[in-house]
């Protein structure tokens, strides 16, 4: 086989991957999970989870915004940092008013002080339920 004709076997086979890659980019969905299934194993992975929010904090230094939430098998803690929370308003959702709210969020893994945590990926990522 000559280099020319590798060359443009190459070529067709990363347009056909890159069109399959766009094509199915809007149809990869992060994995839904219940809280008590959420681990150290699944760090920095995206999860979608359907849960109650039981209390409202906020940072003292910022506006970070700590949600306890919890479903029928356990409790967490979400994270939505300032940018998010900004973000949030402007779509006419005030995380203050979220508390006892059951809401969808798709978080990613995180791990703080040895306690697994969930942190908003984008004010995209959650959905009022009730």
């Amino acid at each position: 086989m000559e280099d020319n004709q590798i060359f443009k076997i190459a070529l067709l086979t990363s347009i056909i991957g890159l069109v399959g890659m766009v094509a199915f980019a809007g149809q990869v969905l992060p994995k839904e999970v219940k809280i008590k299934d959420i681990d150290r194993g699944m760090l920095d992975e995206d999860v979608s989870v359907e849960a109650v929010v039981q209390d409202v904090g906020r940072s003292q230094k910022g506006d970070t915004y700590f949600l306890d939430i919890m479903d029928d098998t356990g409790k967490t803690t979400l994270i939505i940092f300032s940018g998010t929370a900004t973000d949030l308003q402007k779509e006419n959702i005030s995380v203050q008013n979220l508390d006892k709210r059951r809401i969808n969020i798709v978080g990613t893994v995180n791990e703080y002080k040895g306690s697994t945590e969930l942190v908003l990926k984008d004010s995209k990522s959650l959905k009022l339920l009730s």
